[in-house]
């Protein structure tokens, strides 16, 4: 699947990137083997600190399934590396 121009130029802008898993996940809904990536924004880690008020690794995962657009227990299937991948490009790191 060939990226559209809004994909193009949102990676131009360091908006959104498509990646491409290392491990594709099998979800309830088919196997996912891209993903289309944002940055995180205030809100995604607002919302996540109201659920974990206790727990910063809660709330990045959650922050981070919500950029990626997976759900949370999908997310936690994520290979180590593809995982890193996505919070370098979400998060900055």
């Amino acid at each position: 699947m060939s990226k559209n121009e809004a994909q193009t130029l949102q990676e131009q802008l360091g908006v959104g990137k498509v990646i491409e898993l290392l491990e594709p996940l099998d979800t309830p809904t088919g196997k996912v083997e891209k993903l289309t990536l944002r940055r995180v924004k205030v809100k995604d880690y607002k919302l996540a600190a109201e659920q974990y008020p206790d727990n910063a690794a809660l709330q990045q995962l959650t922050a981070l399934a919500t950029a990626t657009g997976l759900m949370q227990e999908d997310f936690e299937e994520l290979c180590w590396e593809d995982y890193q991948q996505i919070s370098r490009f979400c998060l900055g790191t």
